[in-house]
């Protein structure tokens, strides 16, 4: 190919920059400055004809005198930029050339439902802008624990479906260098997660409640595991998610104590744990306090608080670690004779107990953050007790 330098005074070139074809105009034209056309088309022989032929339409109005120094007459819908130095793009911003690449042929209904929602996930995710060329870090993997705690089980695959799909687009047009996209193997591991997800909504074996005030109470009273006492009576006087529960901070609380507004989740991130706006199935959700959660959050109140504001905390006023707390659950567990059932059994307790004493089952669904069908068919389904009534 011959060099830009060479080519004759008033030639217009066309080339791609990765993918989309782009007019390199005549430097005497803008003092020496180097300065590209991009025409928002993707490369492929008919959109270069299209090029060629808007090239030749610039020489021709350089011939005879009627080039247009504003552009405008060539100008498509992108603008023209000097050329700057390359720089990374971001996950977020490849993804956004991906769908824009792929709007011309697909439907509008996919391009909303399933384009547009993937992109929303990604800005909202800690990942949105990791450098997509580095997969040393381990992001895609990282991405997915990300969305596995934060979406609803099949928006998390739908999720790994389109970044794989995306990372594939971007590798074959040459826009990041690696050799196979790191996203290959995900939407795999994420339909065993779905699995395990339902079977941890649906693996409902909720302890009695002479259990749950025998738990709370080897906590609070057992020096060696009082740290953890209000972490548990928490969840099981609220039924919220671990994730909610370690996000809460005291500006979620209204000042009389009545009402908590759950809206964040604290979940894994690169090089630890990220606070992240939204639950799982909702934005926010507001729990009205009784008089035993008060009370608790009183207790909370007088005894710690966190630089950060968050009302349950490590040790040090960090952010809780419930994977540790695993490894103190089970011993309890085990001293007091009780079967091992995992943390999460604290929000099916708290909503089978809520049934039992009569709360209407769209009531405690508002509460939790499920729906109504799955409080009445799992939980409600649970209650083998239940009778027809003689009426």
């Amino acid at each position: 190919m011959s060099n830009q330098s060479e080519r004759r005074k008033g030639r217009v070139g066309v080339s791609s920059c990765k993918g989309v074809l782009r007019l390199s105009l005549p430097r005497f034209l803008f003092e020496g400055k180097r300065k590209h056309l991009y025409l928002g088309l993707q490369d492929n022989p008919d959109n270069r004809k299209l090029a060629e032929a808007k090239a030749r339409q610039i020489e021709a109005d350089i011939i005879y005198e009627r080039f247009d120094p504003t552009l405008e007459r060539y100008r498509p819908q992108n603008t023209v930029a000097i050329e700057q130095p390359k720089t990374s793009e971001t996950l977020v911003q490849l993804y956004q050339q991906y769908i824009e690449a792929r709007r011309s042929s697909v439907r509008p209904g996919t391009w909303r439902g399933n384009y547009l929602v993937a992109l929303n996930h990604i800005r909202r995710s800690p990942f949105a802008n990791v450098d997509p060329d580095l997969e040393n870090t381990g992001y895609a993997q990282k991405m997915l624990d990300w969305a596995s705690q934060t979406l609803k089980p099949d928006a998390c695959r739908r999720l790994m479906v389109q970044l794989n799909a995306c990372l594939k687009w971007a590798i074959e047009s040459k826009r990041i260098k690696l050799t196979r996209s790191p996203f290959e193997s995900m939407a795999g591991k994420a339909k065993k997660r779905i699995k395990k997800s339902e079977d941890e909504e649906t693996d409902i074996n909720p302890f009695t409640k002479s259990e749950r005030d025998a738990i709370i109470e080897a906590f609070k009273t057992r020096s060696q595991h009082r740290h953890y006492y209000h972490y548990v009576a928490f969840c099981f006087y609220v039924g919220c998610r671990p994730s909610e529960a370690i996000g809460l901070t005291w500006n979620d609380i209204s000042d009389d104590l009545s009402k908590i507004t759950f809206r964040n989740a604290i979940v894994a991130a690169v090089g630890g744990k990220e606070k992240c706006k939204g639950l799982k199935t909702q934005s926010k959700r507001m729990f009205p306090c009784n008089n035993q959660v008060q009370e608790l959050l009183r207790e909370i109140q007088s005894t710690r608080q966190s630089s950060n504001g968050l009302v349950l905390t490590s040790t040090k006023g960090k952010v809780f670690s419930t994977s540790y707390f695993r490894k103190v659950w089970i011993k309890v567990l085990d001293e007091l004779g009780i079967e091992y059932r995992k943390p999460y059994q604290t929000r099916h307790t708290f909503i089978t107990l809520c049934l039992d004493v009569g709360r209407d089952a769209k009531d405690v669904a508002k509460w939790v953050g499920n729906s109504a069908e799955i409080i009445y068919k799992n939980y409600a389904g649970y209650r083998t007790e239940l009778s027809v009534p003689e009426i």
